[in-house]
């Protein structure tokens, strides 16, 4: 009987999806479900999902809850991490705080002055997790699906738990969608990807040995009538060569091509704070949704998901193999990215364990793109690490959309403006001398 945790596992509908998608396999329907949260009620409402689940599908399976993590992880075999620290008050002024200096930031949630500033408030609860596994569950397979995924996925791998895999839904996604536009089966499509989150590529993509791509750009007019905010894709496309997995919206923030200012955003129809606006809806009519299929008035669909989650969970407790396309430490498995990045690639897996591909040297023009982002992961970590506010702020610098927008002191004014607005996160960080520029802000 595996013991499968969930940190954040308030977060009702996707922990009902994920759950629903494990019980899918038949091997995994004696698991106990753990679910770990700070916020009771929505504690309370996954705990009752869940039981609805088990009791649908009558199982032995079982369900209990927790707000200490440490009484969480002990004795788990798989620990599921979906935290938002903060919730959707920083979510929320991560992104207008930037906005204020000219960043139009769509998401902010994985890269830019945003998403390190939820690395500041993520990566003290990361080591506590890391902690806590290390001395109560130290074979326990993470599998993280928090954001911003490559620093937090960094940030457990450096704490000395290797046993860590970052999982994201573009790539399993995007290739579907293209099958759709070109009227393909999805399930004769084939194809290799290799990148980092939300810059990953497809290599190659392809039906019955044919490249797919000088279809997809035939197919574009088409598919820009109908899907105007594309344009970021296609356009990366016909001047990189590639199709790139992560969708237009978050697309459009990752590159210093699109967001320049608001008429630029306009023109690639990428609504700024769109992750914020649409999350924060989608985030009521989820709550509504959940206590609808608790009380029967709307049915649980039970076909399984997309989700790599649960089939990792029952090819690591079952031994049956597959692949998925995971976030792991580079160890050489993209030649020119720099080593002990987080990259995504595909990863083979059984009961011995998760075994990532080596891929080799991708196109440079595609691994330029890439670089500077994780130069930003990797200084993001060590300033919090060291509690630099320097160091933080030298990240948000080199952040390529930022960087393209603002001057430095236009930055560092900010970085401080973000340090206010996250007090709660670094009162034991040092104070830093301000930089005296010899041109006015």
């Amino acid at each position: 009987m595996p013991k499968i945790t969930f940190i954040g596992g308030g977060s009702a509908k996707f922990v009902a999806e994920l759950v629903k998608d494990i019980f899918s396999y038949e091997k995994l329907r004696d698991s106990h479900i753990c679910l770990m949260d700070l916020n009771e009620e929505r504690l309370d409402r996954a705990k009752r999902v869940v039981t609805k689940i088990i009791t649908d599908l009558k199982i032995s399976a079982t369900v209990t809850t927790t707000t200490d993590q440490r009484a969480a992880v002990a004795k788990s075999d798989y620990v599921v991490c979906t935290i938002m620290v903060g919730g959707f008050k920083h979510y929320k002024s991560d992104a207008e705080i930037p906005m204020k200096y000219g960043v139009l930031p769509t998401v902010g949630d994985t890269i830019g002055p945003g998403a390190v500033f939820r690395l500041v408030r993520t990566a003290p609860v990361l080591w506590e997790l890391a902690r806590n596994l290390r001395e109560v569950a130290p074979e326990a397979w993470v599998l993280n699906y928090a954001n911003p995924m490559a620093m937090n996925t960094w940030t457990l791998v450096d704490s000395g738990h290797e046993k860590t895999v970052g999982l994201c839904h573009s790539i399993q996604g995007s290739y579907r969608q293209i099958a759709g536009w070109l009227n393909i089966p999805h399930e004769e499509v084939r194809y290799t990807a290799a990148g980092i989150n939300h810059i990953n590529f497809y290599l190659t993509l392809e039906h019955k040995g044919r490249s797919l791509y000088p279809d997809l750009l035939a197919a574009q007019d088409a598919i820009l009538a109908k899907h105007p905010n594309e344009k970021v894709r296609f356009e990366l496309l016909r001047y990189f060569g590639h199709w790139v997995a992560e969708g237009p919206e978050h697309q459009s923030e990752y590159s210093p091509y699109f967001r320049k200012n608001q008429a630029s955003a306009d023109r690639y129809s990428s609504e700024t704070m769109w992750g914020y606006n649409f999350d924060s809806k989608l985030n009521v009519w989820l709550l509504n949704s959940i206590e609808d299929m608790i009380s029967g008035k709307k049915p649980i669909c039970y076909d399984r998901g997309s989700e790599y989650g649960s089939g990792i969970i029952d090819s690591l407790a079952n031994g049956t193999s597959g692949m998925f396309y995971g976030n792991v430490r580079n160890d050489d498995l993209i030649e020119n990215l720099p080593k002990g990045a987080i990259v995504e690639v595909p990863c083979y897996i059984d009961g011995n364990g998760v075994f990532p591909c080596r891929m080799g040297r991708i196109p440079t023009k595609l691994a330029a793109l890439m670089t500077p982002h994780i130069l930003v992961h990797e200084m993001a970590l060590e300033g919090v690490k060291r509690r630099s506010r320097r160091m933080i702020r030298e990240a948000i610098q080199a952040d390529p959309l930022t960087a393209s927008i603002c001057t430095l002191p236009q930055i560092e004014a900010m970085v401080d403006e973000l340090f206010l607005e996250n007090a709660d996160w670094v009162k034991d960080w040092p104070q830093e001398p301000a930089i005296r520029s010899v041109v006015s802000a």
